[in-house]
Order: C-alpha cells, then structure tokens, then sequence
C-alpha cells in the first residue's frame, strides 16, 4: 500500500511539471496580460492547425530574415516602420502609409498577428504599439524571439514569402497613448505626471547623444530606468514580481495619473510601454518625438549631471 501511494505521488508531481512546462512563460512569470504575448508551442500549434487567419512579421534586419525566419513570415524593418517625412527621425508612420505597407505585406484587417524579432530586440514592441494605435486588436509578441523558436527546432524557411495584397486600413487611431513635447513641457513641475527616461545611463547623464539629437542630457524632473532592467542575462523578461519590484524601487507606480515613457527616438520607448501594458498599467503614454524632438527645441530646458 505505502509503495502504491508513493507511486502516486510521483505521478501527480510528474503531471504537475509536465502541466508546468506547457504554459506559455507569461503566465509562469505572472504577468497581469500574458495575452499580450504568444508562446513558441503556441504559436507553433497555430501553424500546424493551419490557421489562415494568422499573419507573421519578422522585424530582424533583412540579412537574418533570409537567413532562416518562422514559415510565411513577412519582413518589416527600418524605414517600414518609421515616417518618411516626419520631423524627428522615426515618428510611427502616418496612417495611410502605414495602411499601404500592411496591405502589401498581406495583412487584414481581421488578421491574427504575430511580430517577432530578436529576443532582446525592442523593434518587435514598437510594431506592436504600431497596429495597437491604429486600432488594430488581435497583435502579440512571440516570447524569446526568433532565436527561442529555433532552440524549440521548429520548422523556419529561407525563400521571402510574398502574400496576397491584404485588406487593412486604418479606421480609429488611439491618439490617448501618444504624448507630444507640449504636454511634457507642460507637465515637467506636475508630481502627478511622471516621465520616465529609459535611454542608457550616459545618454541620461549627458555624457553621449546619438543621431538627430542636438544637445545632451535629460528632461528636468525626469527619472531613469533603463529599458533592458527588465530583461535576462538572455533577453527574456524577468518575472512579474521582479519586475514590479525595478518599477516601485524606481518610484514607477500605477497611481500617478500619466506615465510618459520616451527614449531617443522612440523605439526603445515602446518596449518599456509594452512592458508596462503587460503588468496591468493603463496610465502610459508613449512620448514618440522623445529626445531627439526634445533637445531640438532650443525652447525647452535640458538637464545635465
């Protein structure tokens, strides 16, 4: 009897890792929307569903995409996901553009996206706050990256797929999620408005400036937490719990009214926003003209250690 209890045991600890091992990492780190994200197994099990309705965008450099990417992935990179004329560098593009590039990639507007990247790459969040702005709802970001896919040895392929031209437009724009210099300039001394830098430690001292940015340095009552806090030695997000803890100890909380979160140009800007949508934050604002618009104007004060 006790050997047949033992055994039991065993089994249901056996099951219980097997159970453990099978969900998507999100809901293992305890994320307050791991709908947001999309596990390799599932992602994998779509495809072999056949799913007709799924669209997959590599946004790696075209080099790696023709390397190897995921199967009918199409490629986005650079100036597909930056406007052509926009006065700082890399603004998201402009509606109708945007519309254009999506339909010549194949996607509908009831399209069920997938965007995937490097694993530690931020240009996969900054699509998906692209089609989230124009209201596009059924978009997730594939964990780990490309390389997670390949370390799962799923099937990739070589040759650039070429859709049928797509349907998508856009229709609504969440103009809620963008802030522009303005509005920061004008929040600077409101305790309850926070801007969070999250550019390299130098670039927020002023001890380094990349391209377009005029001038050095950082917002006046601004605070920094740098965007790859929130990742592994891998480039996979840390759990839920550290995180939250790198958010508190940074004063980053859910009670202030607006979150504004800027970068250099914007795109790293978008991991930590997505990041913070995956925590459960709903009082982010992305400040897209980010310091490249900011130390443009000579108008605008500028902070330096």
């Amino acid at each position: 009897m006790h050997n047949y209890y033992k055994f039991n045991l065993l089994l249901i600890i056996l099951i219980s890792l097997l159970l453990l091992a099978s969900l998507p990492a999100a809901a293992q780190a305890d994320f307050a929307a791991p709908e947001l994200l999309i596990s390799t197994a599932e992602l994998n099990q779509k495809l072999e569903a056949g799913n007709k309705n799924l669209k997959i965008i590599d946004v790696r450099n075209s080099a790696r995409y023709l390397l190897g990417h995921l199967p009918d992935a199409v490629h986005m990179w650079g100036d597909d996901l930056s406007a052509v004329q926009g006065w700082v560098p890399e603004l998201i593009p402009d509606a109708p553009d945007f519309s254009n590039l999506a339909q010549a990639k194949g996607i509908n507007n009831d399209s069920e996206i997938v965007i995937y990247g490097e694993e530690d790459s931020p240009w996969a969040a900054r699509l998906w706050f692209i089609f989230k702005v124009y209201a596009h709802q059924d978009v997730r970001i594939l964990e780990g990256g490309y390389q997670a896919w390949n370390e799962a040895d799923y099937e990739t392929e070589i040759l650039p797929h070429n859709p049928k031209e797509g349907d998508f437009e856009v229709r609504d724009v969440k103009n809620e999620w963008l802030v522009n210099s303005d509005t920061i300039a004008e929040n600077m001394n409101n305790d309850n408005f926070l801007i969070l830098d999250i550019r390299t430690e130098a670039e927020y001292k002023g001890e380094e400036t990349n391209t377009a940015a005029p001038r050095k340095g950082r917002i006046p009552g601004s605070i920094h937490l740098e965007w790859t806090a929130v990742l592994d030695e891998v480039g996979n997000y840390k759990s839920a719990a550290e995180i939250t803890d790198l958010f508190q100890e940074a004063g980053i909380s859910k009670e202030k009214e607006t979150i504004a979160v800027l970068s250099h140009n914007g795109v790293r800007a978008a991991h930590t926003f997505f990041t913070l949508q995956v925590l459960g934050y709903e009082n982010v604002k992305l400040y897209d003209e980010s310091w490249v618009g900011w130390s443009n104007r000579s108008d605008l004060p500028v902070e330096m250690n």
